[in-house]
């Protein structure tokens, strides 16, 4: 299995490892804390495995790009996707995701009078959440919550830089207890994305059931009122 991953890679990226990684650290999910543990794996790359300063530099490097867009074209965005036909539920689907995610922050927040602790508590709430070293914690959903809390770019931009920096060196920590099985490490990460997506869509479905059932409820109901 090991080979046949190997082989692919080589395939696209030619052993240009350097390229891989950035590449890899902008692909939603995966991201910074993917691309570490898996542009250092001797497995895949061989003689060409980054060493872990320089699987974090350039995986910082991609992330970062991502953030600096996304912070600039996240509310155009959201607006043209629910102004189509196509990808208007889309739309409404992200958004609702990053108010989700706002709401909690600003339930933490709620009791807090002063402006500027409310300013340093939103910054403190981005910080952690990007920090995190789980799956879909990362530097998307951070940076489009930045803006949705009201930072301005530059503060949103420097809060997701920052606590992804903090949640790349957890990585270099965990990577370090590895040693050169990264990829068993990239394997893991991977397989807690996917369960977290699959919990999600199941949650989504059965939240869509008792919609259903409670509208067909309530219709009943008002079909036996009127009898």
């Amino acid at each position: 299995m090991t080979e046949s991953i190997e082989q692919f890679f080589l395939s696209i990226f030619g052993g240009n490892v350097v390229l891989a990684t950035i590449l890899i650290s902008i692909i939603p999910i995966i991201e910074l804390k993917g691309a570490i543990p898996f542009s250092m794996s001797v497995d895949i790359w061989g003689a060409n495995a980054l060493s872990i300063w320089e699987a974090f530099a350039y995986a910082v490097l991609g992330t970062s790009l991502i953030i600096f867009l996304l912070a600039l074209i996240y509310i155009p965005l959201i607006k043209w996707l629910k102004s189509t036909k196509f990808f208007k539920k889309l739309g409404e689907k992200l958004e609702n995701l990053i108010n989700r995610k706002k709401q909690v922050v600003e339930d933490e927040i709620a009791k807090e009078k002063s402006k500027k602790k409310i300013l340093w508590l939103k910054i403190a709430g981005v910080f952690l959440f990007v920090a995190n070293p789980i799956p879909f914690t990362g530097v998307w959903t951070g940076t489009c919550l930045a803006i949705a809390l009201g930072l301005n770019y530059w503060t949103a931009c420097a809060t997701v830089v920052s606590g992804n920096i903090v949640a790349g060196l957890l990585i270099l920590l965990l990577s370090h207890f590895f040693g050169g099985s990264t990829l068993i490490l990239f394997y893991i990460l991977l397989g807690i994305a996917v369960l977290i997506a699959i919990y999600m869509i199941l949650k989504s479905i059965v939240k869509k059931q008792k919609q259903k059932k409670s509208l067909e409820d309530s219709c009943l109901k008002n079909d036996k009122k009127y009898k």
